[in-house]
């Protein structure tokens, strides 16, 4: 159960940063995504790629909207 809630708190942790550098990337600032998945595993490494390309995608409307 300790591994599951570790897992868990990791997975918030990595959805955190992914939508931070989506914010980044937004904003027009350099994201270098090959690195920040280095040290992830490759199950990892798929997940965060599919959350930061959802919220990148996001980011970029929303900062559209802001700018017309």
């Amino acid at each position: 159960m300790l591994m599951h809630r570790k897992d868990l708190y990791a997975l918030k942790n990595f959805d955190f940063l992914a939508r931070s550098f989506a914010r980044m990337h937004a904003l027009g600032q350099p994201v270098d995504i090959q690195a920040v998945i280095g040290n992830m595993n490759e199950e990892q490494q798929k997940w965060f790629c599919e959350r930061y390309e959802q919220y990148r995608q996001q980011a970029v409307q929303a900062r559209k909207m802001e700018i017309r």
